[in-house]
């Protein structure tokens, strides 16, 4: 059996290089036949992967390595196709991926995790959720919209980033935006509709449709989510205090704002997301526009870990 792998060098501030350099050499050891390919440039992933899935009309294992980023690319390659199957290895800044299938995040633990999974053909169904706005795709993770799709938006355009992450530092950055735009940005009035219910908010600060319970590095914003149960976990931060929402954000690390009166949680197969003000959107940490959301469980892909 041939591995196919598509390696974001750049994830992880470069280190994933360096990552990946090791992997070869492991595959080379134990002789293992693979083909590799290296992205360049934001949505090299997509395509690479969707080459990959045309040019091959026989089952074949995909593995993507880097970052959050990098397997959102893969993903939307080559959800479409059943005769692929994914592989991840962690080698970014966040890894939610990661966590969700329950795969470590260190690198070499997952490689050799995978590897054992491949030889004893041990897969796992994992749900993929497509969704339509001014941009249409799957997603992994998770899709919002609101405050944490801002946050995210002045980050990735923040010359500070990149810097702070080669010093270890990156989540300051995330830090000083959340509390610089925690005094300005405007709560506005949502209407969400779960499968054929629909509620209404008037003051909603964020809306997070999760496939598991990560995002933003490790913080459990749906706890109860599970990646394989064909239904995602929606979330809402409606009419909360400025301070109490910094609150919010200190003990979402553990899961414990799902306790707090102002978290509405739902599940649902089919969501639909409409808001006054037009609010920003991004799909697993990646920009997607803004305003109006459609979102649904489109398909179970197989993936080894």
């Amino acid at each position: 059996m041939v591995l196919y792998f598509i390696v974001n060098p750049s994830a992880k501030n470069g280190k994933c290089k360096k990552i990946w350099c090791k992997i070869e050499q492991r595959l080379q050891r134990r002789h293992i036949d693979y083909h590799v390919v290296f992205t360049q440039k934001q949505g090299d992933g997509t395509k690479l992967a969707q080459q990959f899935a045309e040019q091959k009309h026989e089952p074949f294992i995909l593995i993507a390595v880097g970052g959050d980023g990098t397997i959102h690319e893969v993903m939307n390659g080559v959800a479409m196709y059943d005769h692929v199957a994914v592989g991840y290895i962690p080698a970014g800044t966040g890894n939610d991926f990661a966590r969700g299938i329950k795969l470590s995040t260190k690198w070499n633990k997952a490689f050799g995790h995978m590897l054992s999974s491949i030889e004893h053909k041990r897969d796992n169904l994992y749900d993929i959720g497509v969704f339509q706005g001014t941009k249409r795709g799957v997603f992994v993770n998770n899709v919002g919209c609101g405050f944490d799709a801002h946050i995210s938006r002045k980050v990735n355009a923040s010359k500070w980033k990149h810097i702070l992450n080669r010093l270890y530092l990156g989540k300051f950055v995330y830090v000083f935006y959340l509390l610089k735009e925690l005094f300005t940005y405007q709560p506005t009035a949502v209407q969400l509709t779960v499968d054929q219910k629909q509620y209404a908010f008037s003051r909603a600060w964020l809306v997070t449709v999760a496939n598991h319970p990560y995002y933003g590095g490790g913080m459990k914003i749906a706890p109860l989510a599970e990646a394989n149960d064909q239904h995602f976990d929606i979330v809402v931060v409606d009419g909360v205090s400025r301070m109490k929402l910094l609150g919010l954000f200190v003990t979402v690390f553990w899961g414990g704002h799902i306790k707090m009166k102002e978290v509405h949680i739902f599940q649902g197969k089919y969501i639909h997301i409409r808001s006054h003000a037009s609010l920003p959107l991004h799909a697993d940490g990646e920009q997607i526009g803004e305003g109006e959301i459609t979102i649904l469980v489109n398909k179970q892909i197989r993936v080894f870990r």
